[in-house]
């Protein structure tokens, strides 16, 4: 096994996957990465402000329904 050279399917920059990270993909059943680790921060990000901004819109809700119930 060997070094991989892949291009980013986000920002179409080429990247390198180590052989220890293709071992440690392969062991926990994963496939090999098709974004580059700056893009994936980014996806990562992106994911957990959608989350906080649901969570937070849920938050008001409830309150605002706990307000008329019991206001």
């Amino acid at each position: 096994m060997e070094n991989m050279v892949i291009t980013c399917i986000q920002c179409e920059e080429d990247f390198e996957v180590t052989v220890e990270e293709q071992q440690k993909l392969k062991k926990r059943g994963f496939d090999a990465p098709l974004r580059c680790p700056q893009c994936r921060k980014h996806k990562s990000r992106n994911l957990q402000h959608e989350e906080n901004r649901k969570f937070k819109s849920k938050k008001k809700h409830y309150r605002m329904k706990f307000d008329e119930d019991y206001g």
